[in-house]
């Protein structure tokens, strides 16, 4: 307590100071996302070289803590004639960047444009867009609050590097070139409504597509295995969760979880504990709304292979 509040606490003139005062502590305890002590004492990261701390893994074999590629084709996405079915077809197998590394760090509070305290790799690209794109998935590890007045605290910095595919020109369509390009160097666009047409970034269309792959491992109970079927794969637009940041020759894309609704927080916090027994597939797209730039295509995807975030430290910012 300050000294201001250890005043009104003890002053014979505000006999309910102490009881509010108290109340306001106890709550903040309880979420528990301001205590700077709760990670154990280890030594900071400082500058780290990207991908240092999980290991590449072939998609057949299994190995914890790794990541593996995986095909685009996998996903679903909206299909060729989407707008007059509602059906999704499987995304044409190319992506416009590849994996090749992936991290975890731990942070006190969440890390903004994450790849400037990282050592990223010099990829010689003869293309416009930068030849490195980095994802850094903002993870929240305090309980979810119904009202929460701050969206941040201790956490786990998810942070996936993608380099541009050696074919980017040659096999993605030409609309979706222009579609990366239109969100890199963050153009709007006008968007028709009623009664009014409005102007909206570019960046708005960007689209999260995960799931769990091994949901049958984790012994979910019936709810658990309801809000799975619901929700899995189910496509989720950014917006507004999400930063944008342009280095030299890389491409940050900030996914703040943190942020998220209520019932996406206590949803992921249901699976915490049993997050070191998870394989997640993760891809991004870009929203198409015109017949003719149908179906989708990917930007990136990867798989991410039972990260037990309890082995990781903290990254010196």
């Amino acid at each position: 307590m300050s000294s201001d509040d250890k005043a009104r606490v003890s002053s014979p003139r505000a006999p309910g100071a102490k009881r509010k005062l108290l109340s306001r502590l106890s709550f903040k305890f309880k979420e528990g996302h301001n205590n700077q002590n709760s990670f154990p004492p280890k030594v900071l990261l400082q500058r780290p070289k990207a991908g240092s701390s999980l290991s590449f893994c072939p998609l057949e074999k299994k190995m914890s803590n790794s990541w593996s590629p995986i095909e685009p084709s996998t996903f679903r996405v909206r299909g060729q004639n989407y707008l007059r079915d509602k059906k999704k077809d499987f995304a044409p197998n190319f992506a416009a960047y590849c994996p090749f590394a992936a991290d975890v760090f731990l942070s006190q509070r969440k890390i903004d444009h994450i790849a400037r305290f990282v050592d990223l790799p010099v990829i010689d690209s003869s293309e416009e867009l930068p030849s490195i794109l980095v994802v850094n998935l903002q993870i929240p590890l305090y309980p979810a609050a119904i009202f929460q007045g701050e969206n941040d605290g201790e956490g786990m910095n998810l942070v996936l590097y993608f380099k541009l595919s050696e074919s980017y020109s040659k096999d993605l369509p030409v609309h979706f070139q222009e579609h990366v390009n239109r969100i890199i160097n963050d153009e709007v666009e006008r968007v028709k409504g009623f009664p009014l047409d409005t102007i909206n970034s570019f960046r708005e269309r960007l689209k999260i597509l995960s799931r769990l792959v091994n949901g049958e491992d984790l012994h979910l109970s019936t709810t658990e295995k309801k809000i799975l079927n619901t929700y899995n794969e189910k496509p989720v637009l950014s917006r507004p969760q999400h930063e944008f940041y342009l280095g030299e020759n890389y491409f940050e894309i900030d996914l703040d979880v943190h942020r998220f609704s209520y019932l996406s927080r206590k949803t992921f916090a249901a699976f915490q504990d049993r997050f070191k027994l998870c394989k997640l597939d993760f891809g991004l797209t870009i929203q198409e709304n015109k017949t003719e730039n149908l179906p989708e295509n990917m930007l990136c995807c990867i798989r991410l292979n039972e990260i037990d975030y309890s082995n990781y430290r903290q990254l010196g910012v």
